[in-house]
């Protein structure tokens, strides 16, 4: 038995979200990306002219002690996405894309 099938067997991951993506204005973008640099990645993958994207380690920002202003992040997650802290709790990653076509 492999390595996968056996943790499998131990826990399903069948309906498991561990990264999340959302779509945000070009300007919620911009401030997202003022919030600090330790956990947000920026993809290999260039940005769009229409389209900016971050990937931001969650469960990073929540164990360390960062340059990332966490209660500005609570304050931004209430202001521009549906998800709140508690919900994001399970989450490894958020995916957001900034866009003005949202």
């Amino acid at each position: 038995m492999n390595l996968i099938a056996r943790l499998l067997s131990l826990k399903s991951l069948e309906n498991v979200d561990l990264i999340h993506t959302v779509r945000v204005t070009g300007s919620a973008f911009k401030d997202l990306t003022t919030l600090g640099s330790e956990g947000i990645f920026y993809p290999t993958t260039e940005s769009s002219a229409n389209a900016e994207y971050v990937i931001l380690d969650l469960e990073f920002i929540r164990d360390h002690q960062l340059d990332f202003d966490k209660p500005a992040f609570t304050e931004w997650c209430r202001t521009h996405i549906s998800l709140n802290m508690a919900a994001m709790q399970p989450l490894s990653y958020l995916f957001v894309i900034g866009t003005d076509d949202v």
